[in-house]
């Protein structure tokens, strides 16, 4: 499942009963694009978690914000209703 938002990029999906969720930006830097002047997408953050871990996710560290934390509920929400 994808969701954007902006310049950033929510992806989850899950296998074998745990969530992977990966959150990415587009960049124009050419650091980022081989000295190019397109644009890529740079992973801000990747977790792993169980459905029961996620109130204990630190949603102000590793490129998260606590924005997100609402985004990933909703993911999850949507996913036990199509999967249903």
């Amino acid at each position: 499942m994808r969701k954007n938002k902006g310049r950033l990029t929510y992806y989850l999906e899950v296998i074998d009963k745990k969530y992977h969720f990966v959150k990415k930006i587009s960049s124009y830097s050419k650091e980022f694009t081989d000295g190019k002047t397109k644009r890529t997408k740079r992973t801000l953050s990747e977790l792993v978690f169980n459905e029961s871990e996620v109130e204990a996710i630190d949603f102000t560290t590793n490129g998260l914000r606590p924005v997100d934390k609402n985004i990933l509920l909703t993911m999850v929400k949507e996913y036990k209703e199509s999967d249903a």
